[in-house]
């Protein structure tokens, strides 16, 4: 409700002529004025211009005014305080609904547990909470009311954020593992027959001929098709160094089996001893990858 100040549209440091113009000015204006709410109106504007300009009244008007402020101040500050426990409930159920899945996911290895009563509760609470604590006078709001409902609000949303983002990284490193899986699969043919040929040349009795030159060609040509099979794929993130390492690997051996097929019966026996050399290097190189393979995923390679 309005005091006598504001239906004047003075100060209440007014002086009495103040009072005695914005009245005259306010009757001015309602005399040509004539219904029921006017004469209401009119009859409040003589009240409060009697109760203003005589000193007595002003001063007792005045004193009941300050206690009516302090009155309405406490009562907004008590339901400040109110309203801020309400939602703080439920800003404290929201953010622990969130910790409890980011948790559980984070300390799990994607199995987790989803809060939803916390998250749901806490969030409805929370909610109403904001809601009515909005109505409250906003002076009568505090800053760090605000700054705790806003930080509990940012843990449970950066929460809840953090299991998404994991679960869309997740997915994605799904379905890029799928495709890696059978990108071994419609090689894993060439691997064997490279293999077996350059088995096979190592295992041929008698001096080198154009038959052992011939297969060494056919495996370079199948590593190489291998190597650039892997290349050209993309692995999960977390095989990327598996998949840089396979095609090294695979790219060193169509380089060394393409110099083996350029030899002869007639070459030297170092060029013979410097392949070999390379190729050992190549197969260890390709065991160490393999172990470390193992030993991230625990299982065996193809």
């Amino acid at each position: 409700m309005s005091s006598y100040y504001e239906l004047l549209g003075v100060p209440q440091s007014a002086s009495e002529i103040e009072i005695r113009s914005a009245y005259g000015r306010d009757v001015l204006h309602l005399q040509n004025e004539t219904s029921d709410k006017v004469a209401q109106f009119r009859a409040v504007l003589d009240a409060a211009f009697a109760t203003l300009v005589d000193p007595v009244k002003r001063s007792a008007y005045d004193e009941a005014l300050a206690v009516a402020v302090q009155s309405g101040a406490a009562a907004s500050s008590d339901e400040s305080d109110a309203a801020f426990k309400y939602a703080l409930r439920g800003g404290l159920w929201f953010a622990g609904g969130g910790l409890v899945t980011a948790v559980t996911y984070a300390f799990s290895q994607g199995t987790y547990l989803i809060a939803w009563g916390p998250l749901l509760f806490g969030g409805f609470q929370l909610v109403r909470g904001l809601l009515r604590y909005l109505t409250v006078p906003s002076g009568a709001r505090k800053s760090s009311q605000l700054g705790v409902l806003g930080g509990l609000i940012a843990v449970g949303i950066l929460s809840a954020a953090f299991v998404g983002v994991s679960e869309g990284m997740g997915a994605q490193d799904a379905a890029l593992g799928t495709k890696w899986n059978a990108m071994i699969e419609a090689t894993g043919l060439d691997v064997a027959q490279a293999n077996d040929l350059v088995i096979g040349v190592a295992n041929r009795p008698g001096p080198w001929d154009a038959t052992d030159s011939a297969d060494m060609a056919k495996a370079s040509a199948l590593y190489g098709r291998i190597a650039d099979s892997v290349e050209a794929s993309t692995a999960p993130s977390r095989l990327e160094w598996y998949r840089t390492g396979m095609a090294k690997n695979f790219r060193d051996a169509a380089s060394i089996t393409h110099e083996f097929s350029l030899l002869t019966a007639t070459s030297p026996a170092s060029a013979f001893s410097a392949l070999d050399a390379r190729w050992q290097t190549f197969v260890d190189e390709a065991t160490k990858l393999s172990d470390r393979f193992d030993t991230q995923e625990g299982t065996t390679t193809q």
